[in-house]
């Protein structure tokens, strides 16, 4: 998720260069379009496909998880990159925007490992990984937000490795 550009795109471009083939997802439609056309020019293109992912769309994260199984046969990996920032002294900061960044930060985290790992238990091995922020251990500055849905971000990952370590 969040593969349209920086470090998801530069994670979907390594795991191609390894010999994967790999689902991009994004909610920047022509970005993961552009990358979309990049990777699949610089590698096989039968071994990327793009798809329109909201991580705070369990719909788009069911069809996301769907297409690496029809088209590649499993899901061994699943990389949760998708995040947002939005920063801002606390005591003004907007309650709508402060619900966003944790709707896309921890409630798209629950989402994508809700579907991944449920397809990973079903084939009996995969690995789900989450990319976090040094916001997770430590509160930052005029980040609230960022911070407390980092932190949160973690524990759901702890958890699910309990219930997962089976």
């Amino acid at each position: 998720t969040g593969a349209a550009q920086g470090l998801g795109k530069a994670l979907a471009e390594r795991f191609l260069k390894e010999g994967s083939q790999v689902v991009i997802a994004d909610v920047q439609e022509q970005s993961l379009a552009e990358t979309a056309t990049e990777l699949s020019r610089k590698y096989a293109a039968a071994r990327v496909r793009k798809i329109r992912g909201d991580v705070t769309n369990e719909d788009d994260i069911k069809a996301t998880v769907a297409l690496a199984v029809n088209d590649f046969g499993r899901l061994d990996i699943f990389v949760a990159n998708a995040g947002i920032l939005i920063a801002g002294p606390l005591v003004e900061f907007d309650v709508g925007r402060w619900r966003k960044v944790i709707e896309v930060n921890l409630v798209g985290q629950m989402i994508c490992m809700k579907h991944a790992l449920q397809r990973m238990s079903e084939q009996g091995a995969g690995s789900y990984i989450q990319i976090n922020s040094k916001s997770g251990k430590k509160g930052s500055l005029k980040n609230s937000a960022y911070a407390a849905s980092k932190f949160g971000a973690i524990g759901l990952v702890q958890s699910a490795a309990l219930e997962m370590a089976a």
